[in-house]
């Protein structure tokens, strides 16, 4: 019995755990964050202005923003999802610590952030 639950574990621990590429989270935020963030992570759109979403290509704003914090809002959301959703359930700790890094921190203003087109081939 013993070993056949060891041979299970892996199979377990794998299952979904799996981080997200880079090319899947600039997918989650073209599909989750444009709304608010803009194609671009700059917040320029109607809700955007209208939602006051955080301008990430705002350098002098975002040198005052920690990581962790970042990814923790992300995760939780804000006001109890009335202002921004939660994403605990779509993102691990792990995937929104990557989407700050390599997402939010990288956003050029008027440079669309969107996945490879050819990346899943």
């Amino acid at each position: 019995m013993r070993v056949s639950l060891l041979l299970l574990l892996p199979a377990c621990l794998s299952a979904g755990d799996a981080p997200k590429s880079v090319n899947e989270l600039k997918a989650f935020f073209a599909a989750n964050c444009v709304r608010c963030h803009g194609v671009d992570g700059s917040a320029r759109g109607a809700d955007g202005k209208k939602l006051s979403g955080q301008d990430f290509t705002d350098a002098r704003d975002m040198a005052h923003k920690k990581d962790v914090k970042l990814a923790q809002t992300i995760r939780k959301g804000i006001f109890f999802g009335k202002v921004m959703p939660a994403f605990k359930e779509q993102l691990s700790e792990a995937d929104a610590t990557a989407l700050v890094a390599e997402i939010v921190r990288k956003a050029e203003k008027g440079k669309a952030i969107a996945p490879a087109p050819d990346a899943g081939k």
